[in-house]
């Protein structure tokens, strides 16, 4: 537990600094290229996050928890990790690419997009890189090197992002759709080098793990593990991307619905009000992003004792570190939302609506992440896309009604749905009780 909250405190050190730099970067591009750009950057930002979590297919995921199951010196020999590169390489690889070159097309030499047409047609250019990022980085994630798995992403993204925006200010350059869409393309390619040149090393262990040979077959199948086929990896690695698929269309689709009913100025401030809740949030994404494969590890060994003690800790992190935020936001909303502008200001009982959804969610633990990484990816996937098609429903209903805040109700009622029928799915198929009260009850659900 010791080297564990060591490892927690070496990430939270930089997932703090991933957040301080995400929230300067919000800053530098509202300030610099005002609302209206923004909003117009925001909603490609949207697209090219869902397109990315479907054209993954999942299989990022389904490599992570293999390379935790089986161990990152010998997962390069198993049935199961040839299986998944066949898929990604016979299917994803040539589909993302034409995806990108049809997006490409259609919005840059048509006028489908509308306002929209410079943001969405950068976003489809990059979207390989994005993809291929994704891929590295859950890999690194398989290995428990948690931290070096972020840096590209969420630290040298940002920077980037920051410093194009300090260039066109300091410059003097147009603050328009033109300089923001290359900016965003020249951070996603120079974050995608930086990953590849940081875990290059990992990725080549991985591809070059040592050799089984002394062993016979059949203790390499004991020790590796068989594949239940292409078939059936792509089927888990689906559930995996519709519930990671879920979750983010659950951040976006506020946006892109206000998009479609709305102006940009209105896109912007539903994103912000969403972006700044989810800082109640932070350390949950911190300690989920680190006991993934640990999860995924205990369950594949069938020691449900120590999985129920991860996530005992998990969600007494959550309870713990979540109150002050979600205090401080509430009452300080309207000062924290100015930070950002003084036109974001009416955004404020937005924000608090979306900081009750995510707290409701912090109480719930890591519930339906525990079930994804314990082969009920299936159930994970169902509870999330339920709670997506409540969204949309209350989304079409509230927006016209009360704006902002319509969406925030809409968002909060989603979590509230996918965090008790995930909990109550933990409980009853994995015997694990997910929630705060597992840190008081003395007798603890744990499995067969």
């Amino acid at each position: 537990m010791r080297e564990i909250i060591v490892k927690l405190g070496k990430l939270m050190s930089v997932r703090m600094l991933a957040i301080g730099l995400t929230f300067l970067q919000t800053i530098a591009i509202t300030r610099v290229f005002g609302s209206e750009v923004f909003g117009l950057l925001s909603f490609a930002l949207s697209i090219s996050a869902l397109l990315v979590l479907f054209l993954s297919a999942g299989l990022d995921q389904v490599l992570m928890r293999d390379i935790a199951r089986i161990g990152k010196d010998i997962v390069s020999q198993s049935e199961r990790w040839n299986h998944t590169w066949n898929l990604i390489q016979r299917y994803i690889a040539p589909l993302t690419i034409f995806i990108s070159i049809v997006g490409v097309l259609v919005c840059g030499f048509t006028s489908f997009a509308k306002d929209y047409k410079t943001t969405l047609t950068v976003a489809f250019a990059v979207l390989p890189f994005i993809l291929f990022r994704k891929y590295i980085e859950a890999m690194c994630q398989g290995t428990k090197q948690v931290t070096r798995s972020i840096l590209g992403s969420q630290i040298f993204f940002p920077m980037l992002m920051i410093l194009g925006a300090i260039y066109v200010w300091y410059f003097g350059i147009e603050a328009n759709p033109i300089n923001i869409s290359f900016t965003y393309g020249v951070a996603v390619i120079g974050s995608c080098l930086a990953s590849i040149t940081i875990i290059s090393t990992t990725l080549k262990n991985l591809k070059f793990g040592k050799t089984t040979h002394h062993k016979s077959k059949k203790q390499q199948n004991e020790l590796l593990g068989g594949s239940p086929g292409e078939k059936r990896l792509f089927i888990s690695g689906i559930h995996f991307s519709l519930v990671s698929l879920g979750f983010v269309l659950g951040q976006h689709i506020d946006v892109l619905l206000m998009g479609v009913l709305s102006t940009p100025e209105n896109v912007a401030l539903v994103r912000i009000a969403a972006r700044v809740a989810e800082m109640a949030a932070l350390m949950r994404a911190i300690v989920v992003l680190q006991y993934k494969p640990l999860m995924a590890e205990a369950y594949g060994k069938g020691e449900f004792e120590l999985l129920q003690s991860h996530v005992s800790f998990m969600v007494k992190v959550f309870f713990i570190t979540g109150i002050p935020v979600t205090l401080g936001l509430w009452f300080f909303a309207e000062q924290a939302m100015a930070v950002f502008g003084t036109e974001f200001v009416s955004g404020a009982w937005a924000m608090r609506v979306y900081i009750f959804g995510v707290f409701f969610l912090l109480l719930c633990g890591p519930c339906n992440a525990i079930l994804a990484v314990t082969d009920n990816e299936r159930k994970a996937s169902k509870y999330v896309w339920t709670a997506i098609a409540i969204n949309v429903v209350l989304d079409l209903i509230l927006i016209p009604i009360y704006g902002a805040v319509g969406c925030g109700i809409a968002n909060a009622t989603s979590m509230v749905f996918v965090g008790v029928l995930s909990v109550k799915a933990a409980r009853s198929h994995l015997k694990i009780d997910t929630t705060i009260l597992s840190i008081f009850n003395k007798k603890q659900f744990t499995g067969d």
